[in-house]
């Protein structure tokens, strides 16, 4: 199987109110091509059974229409001829949704959340406490976006597993009040992002415990390495997900291995930014898949793929006649690149 990680950049607005592509909507001016029609492209490219979308399609009434997640992404899927063209969401975030496409001919797939109220594992729909401040009383923390928690069943083997898509809070500062207050806003940031994940590394113990496969994938907004502040709290959010190295068996896989620093930022890299003070780009690692240790990796030869053209192909190689297409696709889609996983 295939299973794909994608942040699709305001795919909302790519969409009218009524659910219909908008055709002529690029994501900037310059763009080769139009966001969905690229999408298209880049997703019938990979070909996955499961594809966990972030930034998806609003599930929201507007002033002349009902928008929703589920049936702009099975339009998207119908006019590509996808295979993976059903579409489910979890719990309403308002905005860039969380969402799921999967091939119905091979799996089953259905929005279950666990947790219950008023305990210390809620829904993720709902608050929860955590001292993220480390001065021995719980705040409470909510996800900014409630990660989609997905029972998938394999039609071939009726194997069960437990998806996560996730979407984590952003370290980013966007306003100026907050800029005034870098160090302390940028900490703030931090401190809800450990507690996000550790909430999804909860979920992720429970399903453990109880010997069920477990994949955990999306925009954690955080990576090896990111900032200063992860060598202060001495792990990044992706670490926290992961899980204990004191509970070895129990540490989820990450073959994307760890990034170097180069002249743009961390290579490799699954999104690319621009820095607000220096215009330059920046590229980041930030967007993956992480696999429990009884989901075994399809063959010898890299079966987990950063389809970043920038990094997959030189210069030359991007301008050749039968890559140039898929290069125009991938940088008018999304700011993100896609992330896929080959697994038995």
């Amino acid at each position: 199987m295939r299973f794909a990680a994608y942040n699709i950049e305001w795919l909302d607005d790519a969409f009218t109110n009524q659910n219909e592509p908008k055709a002529d909507h690029k994501r900037y001016k310059s763009a080769p091509l139009p966001q969905v029609e690229a999408l298209g492209n880049v997703l019938a490219e990979l070909d996955a059974d499961v594809i966990g979308i972030t930034e998806g399609p609003n599930t929201a009434a507007g002033a002349d229409g009902v928008k929703s997640t589920v049936k702009c992404l099975e339009r998207l899927a119908a006019d590509a001829g996808l295979r993976a063209r059903k579409a489910l969401i979890g719990f309403n975030a308002g905005r860039q949704e969380i969402a799921l496409m999967f091939d119905p001919d091979k799996v089953t797939a259905k929005h279950a959340p666990s947790g219950r109220a008023a305990t210390s594992k809620p829904k993720f729909d709902e608050d929860f406490q955590l001292d993220a401040d480390l001065d021995g009383l719980d705040e409470i923390h909510k996800h900014d976006r409630p990660p989609l928690e997905v029972k998938l069943t394999r039609k071939d083997t009726d194997t069960v597993m437990n998806l996560f898509v996730v979407h984590a809070k952003s370290k980013g500062i966007f306003n100026n009040t907050d800029r005034l207050h870098w160090e302390r806003q940028s900490e703030r940031n931090r401190r809800r992002l450990y507690a996000q994940a550790a909430s999804i590394r909860d979920r992720v113990d429970d399903k453990l415990s109880k010997g069920e496969p477990v994949v955990v994938m999306g925009d954690i907004n955080d990576g090896p390495g990111m900032d200063e502040h992860e060598a202060k709290f001495g792990r990044s959010a992706v670490e926290v997900i992961m899980g204990d190295i004191f509970e070895a068996d129990k540490i989820l896989n990450c073959l994307a291995g760890r990034p170097k620093w180069g002249q743009y930022g961390w290579k490799p890299s699954t999104a690319r930014f621009t820095d607000n003070y220096t215009g330059d780009p920046v590229n980041v690692m930030i967007d993956f898949i992480l696999t429990s240790q009884d989901i075994t990796p399809l063959g010898d030869e890299d079966p987990y793929k950063i389809w970043n053209p920038y990094e997959i192909w030189t210069k030359k190689e991007r301008e050749k006649p039968e890559n140039q297409p898929l290069f125009d696709a991938l940088r008018s889609a999304s700011d993100h690149f896609p992330v896929t996983l080959d697994f038995e």
